[in-house]
């Protein structure tokens, strides 16, 4: 039998090519087509969705907290990692002794903990000591802070840029002035020290996690209020291709340090928090698949509907001469062709909604927040006791990005549309093995 035959017959079974022949089995198999798409489309999502999170605050981390490559002497072997001299003269030499150029740029920092002490609350807060050029030569820095109120320059020794969150709950503004209580250590003792400082201006990285607690200070400051025994110094390295191999800048730097530094990786800075981010989007995935895997079983049950259908037509295909692979062949077509439906319907889909992520999260948080407002509105007028509805956030920012980056990225898209489409051959495997195995005998003796 030609293969043009199987063809033909998969595309009758799916009602192309057969006119306005009625057959139910057909109507599950546009069904299954329907399911998979729809199962597709959360998929490419959450995809998408988990994707950008990771990719975003990753980036975030990388650039404004751990830095590519972090230069540190932990254990004080070298004797001068706490001259703020020192750490700001190998900060500025790094990049030109590179040799190989990977070396972008490198900032002096002490970071250390204190508390913050503003209009009548006080709280603790992670005070990063940076040299003023943070803000200012660092194009990812500028990239990723956004500015909410007065400017990111520390161009005043008593200068300070506040994080959102911290600036917030402290009820703090630009020109305000407020108080960070440090410990400075004398002998066996500790005296507490008191600096007044005033926000120059106020910032968001987009992650609240990362930033609520931030207090920035220009680092002579910080030298000189942060305790050795109660803060870390070190430098901050900016390379060309961080996401690359970055080991044989690591080594090189590693040679040309004095003795005591040691050379830190953000991969190693941050393993834990990264193999968080990877295990629950694989965790998401999982579910997402198992949905899809749900879906594609319908493509079996309506293949085994059209072969309980079709005896009568196998059987005298059977009587003509076609061969039991011919028929199961057709069948499987039949399958690829369902799944190949869902497909072409749910990955357009999956795009589109991943694309509009943000917007329509933002639509269902004010018909969330409508709603309830509307029914407050409803009864307050009844009862004395109803409250005020709390406004909610589906992505709430203490703990997710306040926007999503969103990155469509074509071979992943290719393994979900591939990896459905195999999915549902072999799905159909066994309805398809037992449409070759009908006997036109029996078959016709039922008729």
């Amino acid at each position: 039998m030609k293969i043009t035959v199987p063809i033909t017959l998969a595309l009758r079974f799916l009602g192309i090519g057969s006119g306005s022949q009625e057959s139910n089995a057909r109507k599950s198999l546009y069904g299954a087509i329907v399911g998979i798409g729809i199962s597709l489309v959360p998929l490419i999502v959450v995809l998408v969705l988990a994707d950008g999170m990771i990719e975003g605050s990753s980036r975030r981390i990388i650039e404004l907290s751990s830095a590519h490559l972090r230069v540190s002497d932990y254990y004080g072997a070298s004797g001068v990692s706490e001259n703020p001299e020192a750490l700001t003269d190998l900060a500025a030499r790094l990049p030109r002794d590179d040799p190989g150029g990977e070396i972008v740029g490198a900032i002096a920092e002490r970071q250390g903990l204190g508390i913050v002490i503003g209009k009548g609350a006080r709280m603790g807060g992670t005070v990063r000591a940076v040299e003023p050029r943070f803000f200012t030569e660092n194009p990812e820095v500028t990239g990723l802070l956004k500015v909410v109120a007065g400017r990111a320059s520390l161009d005043s020794a008593d200068g300070a840029i506040l994080g959102k969150k911290i600036a917030s709950d402290l009820g703090l503004s630009v020109g305000d002035t407020f108080r960070i209580l440090t410990m400075r250590g004398a002998g066996d003792t500790s005296i507490p020290r008191f600096t007044t400082f005033r926000v120059s201006g106020i910032v968001s990285s987009g992650y609240q996690e990362l930033d609520a607690l931030w207090v920035f200070i220009p680092y002579s400051t910080g030298a000189r209020i942060l305790s050795p025994q109660a803060s870390w110094s070190f430098v901050s390295v900016r390379v060309q291709d961080p996401f690359g191999n970055i080991e044989p800048e690591r080594n090189a730097l590693m040679r040309s340090l004095p003795e005591g530094y040691t050379v830190y990786t953000w991969q190693e800075l941050n393993r834990a928090q990264f193999q968080s981010f990877t295990t629950t989007r694989m965790l998401l995935l999982f579910i997402m698949f198992l949905i899809v895997l749900v879906a594609s079983v319908n493509v079996s049950s309506a293949l085994v509907m059209l072969v309980m259908e079709r005896r009568r037509e196998i059987a005298i295909l059977k009587s003509t001469g076609a061969r039991p692979v011919d028929i199961a062949f057709a069948f499987l077509l039949s399958g690829f062709l369902t799944g190949a439906g869902g497909v072409l319907l749910g990955v357009p889909a999956g795009i589109l909604c991943a694309l509009n992520i943000n917007g329509i999260f933002a639509f269902m948080e004010r018909a969330i927040n409508g709603v309830g407002a509307a029914i407050y509105y409803a009864f307050a007028s009844t009862s004395s006791n109803a409250q005020a509805p709390v406004g909610i956030h589906l992505l709430d920012p203490a703990y997710y990005l306040e926007t999503i980056p969103i990155r469509i990225e074509p071979g992943k898209l290719f393994a979900i549309a591939a990896g459905t489409l195999v999915l549902s051959v072999i799905v159909s495997a066994i309805p398809a093995y037992r449409a070759g195995r009908e006997k036109p005998i029996d078959t016709m003796r039922k008729i």
